[in-house]
């Protein structure tokens, strides 16, 4: 959908937007399939037809990514293909008769040429050639939108809805973290990699996280499946980063997939797939505040002929912190199995067990005169708390033929945590170091995230044309039991002990469940109405309830929460109009509602937030789609947010007596520029900017109208850059061909809360590499290299003040075979 002129071309749903015709010698771009695995024989099923549609379904059937000049297969009919075939044996066979030939470039991509003095009528093609195979790396086999084994920080395509599209076919803003980024730059947390994304910012304690976009915590979706989450969990991931192909980041409302959720935007974790080769792949690292990590990654085809795949992560660190008191240690793994049911049915399992011991931080007190604490200094217990995440995912996928199928998937998360808490109760007296009195306990949680969505997607042809439909349903629901047990012991001098032990009292005598649970049926259409115009229109009716009750001392009835809705339709429209074959026009509108469980002064729930956004930018791709392009206006309308009520108090219907109210109306407004790629061989770039404007516009308290909103939770002004060097990939001989450097800046404006301010800031990390043979690499990545001073949070008199890691390295040694 991407040309508007004569050598556009459009095959079915799955097919639509693969190709990509960027000048007049054009290329086409097919992603793998969810069943293809190129290393054995493949079923494959394709009439005779053009060859542009013939090709389409051979990447989708094989899993290779074929590439062709446009005016070489114009006219052309592919053979028909059918039975079981290894994948070069059967585009040799689909290419009979055209006059063409193909040479890999790497073990999933090929390049259609001229077969050497061949006419249309030949039978016989010329020569296959292999190169680069040994440095493709692993490449998922199932997953459409898999970056593993690209080398590329520009995807093809994305799921972060429910099938595989460019970015150029989406309406909204998209991101994504592909995994050579976060190999280039030794990530291995989630708020690593989100924190380098365009408009995202990370807000919480270390590994506990909400990420905001657009000035609101985003939602989350694991393998497109999206999760119902409690107000305080938002979009926060423990998993190790290991086990992800990609995040996937769309800005702004995502009620068409979400139902109600929040309107900053959805984060889709992507995990890895079995690979399509035998492939075995680690690594070790050591770093500042001894940090020492490995990882172990195998993956391939467990039979023959390819049906039967495996993979399995596993995942070791542990390390000190910069400051006092803090460690933290992890294990993890993961593991996952496809196999194909049928030639056209595939089932996937996987599952992920992770353990993390740690000590708590909640951030610095003030000193009484409103400064904070050296950035070493560490307040809370030295008690060792643990976590312990398990995870049960399956997916099955049918191919129903026609570009018509079905996927359907199912996850159960549990998430078990018992841990040490420790708030002082008032700012530190800077003359004495004791705070007046102290908060300290023990605090216990379970929860459980239950996961699922169906859908069926196919073309529908009309008037000529072919257009796009899916329909679906999913439900999520999120059982969370938690309790905690305080106690005072009065002043005490938080700076210097640490040892709580005496007085914290373990022995929990309350606990309380909450059930929070959304089902909901969707549907969307894509619309061409033209060559280069297309409008999407789409919907969801969601119904929505909470209930709670108490589990201990005794199990109470379920009280089931005002705070619910039924039927609610969420529409969504958008418009994607190509205006170039690089260039990309769009719009587009949807509404976001967002129950609430806070309570009045009268007890009474308050009404959901509702609001809408509007979007328009321009997007492109350029270089071959190597490198990706946006630049995005955005206004989101929010009204009755819950804030708390300073002037009543004592409300009977909430845990902690705490009344709310109506906020008003908040705007969030602003624009983003988003580039990501490869504008030349050995140079990759990502860059962002966001400037995203908040205020009040009306409110219940008449002094914030007009002022900033949320200023401690996201600066209006953010730049993100990183770019590498690979003097090898650009032409360089010798011993140098082997280096690689990067370097990249993290930039925002101020935040600030009633007490504390942090001024605008910038951090450079750097990255010098040496490949040292095929299979070998060792890099050294230094994050905050000028050692620079800030908050990361500013915070409040008890709590948060995090200040950002000092100057600090990490040296790692990758491998594979």
């Amino acid at each position: 959908m991407f040309g508007g002129n004569s050598h556009k071309m459009v095959a079915g749903t799955k097919a639509l937007g693969l190709l990509l015709l960027a000048s007049a010698s054009a290329t086409m771009t097919l992603a793998p399939s969810a069943q293809a695995q190129p290393a054995g024989q493949r079923s494959f099923n394709i009439a005779a037809q053009p060859l542009t549609e013939a090709i389409m379904q051979f990447g989708r059937q094989s899993g290779l990514q074929v590439t062709a000049d446009t005016r070489l297969v114009a006219g052309k009919t592919g053979a028909a293909v059918s039975g079981n075939h290894a994948p070069a044996e059967a585009l040799s066979m689909l290419l009979a008769g055209t006059g063409l030939t193909f040479r890999f470039t790497s073990r999933t991509t090929a390049i259609l040429e001229p077969a050497p003095h061949a006419s249309v009528d030949a039978v016989q093609l010329g020569p296959v050639r292999v190169e680069g195979a040994q440095g493709a790396g692993l490449v998922a086999s199932s997953d459409p939108g898999a970056t593993e084994g690209t080398g590329s920080y520009a995807p093809t395509k994305v799921t972060v809805g429910k099938s595989a599209q460019s970015l150029r076919e989406i309406p909204q803003s998209v991101s994504v973290i592909t995994r050579k980024r976060m190999d280039d730059q030794n990530m291995t947390t989630v708020s690593e990699a989100l924190d380098q994304v365009t408009g995202v910012r990370s807000f919480g304690y270390e590994r506990q996280e909400q990420y905001i976009i657009r000035g609101y915590a985003a939602n989350a979706q694991y393998n497109g499946v999206p999760q119902q989450e409690g107000s305080d969990k938002a979009s926060s991931n423990t998993d190790d980063l290991a086990f992800f192909d990609r995040i996937e980041v769309l800005r702004g409302p995502s009620g068409l997939l979400t139902g109600s959720g929040e309107p900053g935007g959805t984060i889709n974790y992507v995990r890895k797939r079995p690979t399509d080769v035998l492939a075995i792949a680690g690594l070790a690292s050591i770093g500042s505040w001894d940090r020492y990590r490995g990882e172990i990654d195998v993956g391939g085809p467990v039979t023959a002929s390819g049906n039967l795949r495996a993979r399995i992560v596993g995942v070791y660190q542990d390390e000190d912190k910069y400051y006092d008191v803090g460690f933290n240690k992890d294990r993890g793994i993961y593991g996952v199995v496809e196999y194909d049911l049928t030639p056209r049915t595939t089932i996937g399992v996987s599952g992920i067990y992770s353990q993390r011991k740690f000590i708590n931080s909640f951030g610095l007190p003030l000193y009484d005169d409103n400064s904070v604490p050296a950035r070493g200094s560490f307040t809370g217990s030295d008690a060792t708390s643990r976590q312990r995440s398990r995870e049960m995912f399956v997916d099955l996928s049918h191919d129903f033929g026609g570009d018509w199928s079905f996927k359907a998937a199912y996850s159960l998360r549990r998430l078990d945590y018992g841990g040490y808490s420790v708030f002082p109760g008032d700012a530190i007296d800077r003359e004495t170091g004791l705070v007046p009195s102290l908060s300290a306990g023990r605090v216990e949680q379970e929860t459980k995230w239950h996961s699922f969505d169906a859908h069926v997607t196919g073309p529908l042809h009309l008037f000529g044309r072919t257009h796009d439909l899916t329909f679906g349903v999913n439900r999520s629901r999120y059982d969370f039991i938690g309790g905690t047990k305080f106690v005072n012991p009065g002043a005490w001098d938080v700076l210097n002990d640490h040892d709580l032990s005496a007085i914290i009292d373990e022995n929990i005598t309350y606990r309380y469940e909450t059930v929070t649970a959304q089902t909901g049926f969707y549907g969307s259409a894509r619309i061409r109405l033209a060559d280069p115009l297309t409008i999407v229109l789409g919907g969801r009716l969601t119904n929505f309830k909470i209930k709670d009750r108490d589990v201990v001392p005794e199990v109470t009835p379920w009280i089931d929460s005002s705070a619910k809705s039924s039927g609610r339709f969420t529409p969504y429209a958008g418009v994607v109009l190509d205006v170039t074959d690089q260039l990309t026009l769009y719009a587009s509108y949807t509404d976001t509602f967002v129950p609430q469980t806070a309570q009045d002064v009268n007890n009474r729930t308050l009404a959901p937030r509702v609001g809408w956004q509007m979007e328009t930018g321009v997007k492109g791709s350029f270089f071959n789609d190597a490198l990706n392009a946006s630049v995005a206006l955005f206004r989101i309308h929010d009204s009755n947010r819950a804030i708390v009520d300073e002037v009543n108090v004592g409300c009977g219907g909430t845990i902690d007596g705490t009344c709310s109210r109506a906020a008003g109306k908040v705007r969030s407004q602003g624009v983003e520029v988003d580039i990501g790629g490869s504008p030349l061989p050995g140079w990759d770039i990502t860059l962002g900017y966001t400037y995203n404007q908040q205020k009040y516009l009306s409110d219940t308290d008449p002094t914030n109208v007009g002022q900033r909103f949320l200023p401690a939770q996201s600066p209006e002004q953010m730049f993100k850059l990183w770019t590498q060097f690979d003097l090898g990939k650009a032409g360089v001989q010798g011993w140098a061909s082997g280096l690689n450097i990067g370097g990249g800046v993290q930039a925002q404006s101020n935040m600030y809360t009633d007490l504390v301010r942090q001024n605008a800031y910038a951090i450079v990390n750097a990255k010098a590499g040496y490949r040292v043979s095929e299979n070998w690499d060792l890099s050294l990545v230094v994050n905050n290299l000028f050692d620079r001073t800030y908050l990361r949070i500013p915070g409040y008199a008890i709590f948060y003040n995090i200040y950002g890691e000092p100057r600090n390295f990490r040296l790692t040694l990758r491998g594979k075979i």
